[in-house]
């Protein structure tokens, strides 16, 4: 292995081990607007047809039809506002081996907890669906995976994660750029003097590159994370960053942090 290969390995490992911008009204309201306009052309060709399915990487996305808690639409968040000027995000299935459809409740979980953890996806999705650039034109909750969305633009999908995971780090790996292999991360402060770490990076190739942010929130590391899907990600590392610093989407990290929803992260492993 040549000496360029091994820290673009490091800043792979350390990334695997972080994961899993006021404007006039008018332009807002066409905006809005258009977004409401693809939204709804797509959730009407979903109905008719059922199941989507993500060819490149032969994924099958199903609608959340069978048994599931309920999961409200547009759930406000605890600071009374609306997350969303409206709209219902109906939860997916995705099966990663097409035909092979994933066990329902695949945890075990109460009845209670698979409500909570569905509200907080509908909330997440709701500002989402507010916060990300107009050119994502879904964003669909994957039922039984609490960190996992699936996102649409351009007609394609991709897999975004917003993860509030708990974790024994209380500073974040060093930020280290490679741009000799398009590797970029950018230390940014937000809500004060917290840490973000902006990391965009190829993945499955040179030329599809996935964006990531990353910091620490009380006694959790937060990652919001879009992946590459035959194209780079629909989204940069500083539009996740907008998500991230919005005091609603902070307060919703805050509860989470507070009442785990996720497992701590397992050991990273020496040299692996």
């Amino acid at each position: 292995m040549d000496n360029e290969t091994v820290p673009l390995r490091d800043v792979l490992d350390r990334t695997a081990e972080d994961l899993p911008p006021l404007p006039d009204l008018a332009p807002l309201a066409v905006r809005e607007g258009r977004r409401r306009r693809a939204r709804a052309r797509l959730a009407v060709a979903a109905t008719a047809f059922g199941a989507v399915t993500a060819g490149a990487l032969g994924l099958t996305l199903l609608p959340g039809a069978d048994p599931a808690p309920a999961t409200p639409a547009a759930v406000p968040s605890a600071t009374g506002a609306s997350a969303s000027p409206g709209g219902s995000y109906p939860p997916v299935v995705v099966e990663e081996t097409p035909g092979v459809t994933p066990p329902d409740n695949p945890d075990g979980l109460a009845g209670a907890e698979r409500e909570r953890r569905a509200a907080h996806q509908q909330r997440v999705a709701a500002l989402l669906d507010e916060l990300l650039p107009p050119k994502v034109t879904a964003i669909r909750p994957v039922k039984d995976q609490v960190a996992v969305y699936r996102i649409t633009a351009g007609g394609t999908s991709f897999r975004m994660t917003v993860s509030v995971r708990p974790t024994d780090d209380r500073a974040l790996r060093p930020c280290v750029n490679l741009p000799e292999h398009r590797v970029v991360c950018e230390a940014v402060a937000f809500d004060g003097d917290r840490e973000a770490h902006l990391l965009s990076m190829p993945v499955d190739g040179q030329d599809t590159l996935g964006s990531y942010v990353n910091f620490l929130y009380g006694g959790s590391r937060v990652g919001l994370s879009v992946e590459p899907q035959g194209a780079s990600a629909p989204v940069t590392p500083r539009q996740l960053l907008a998500v991230a610093e919005d005091p609603r989407f902070l307060d919703l990290v805050r509860r989470a942090d507070a009442s785990p929803m996720e497992t701590k992260a397992p050991p990273a492993v020496k040299g692996g």
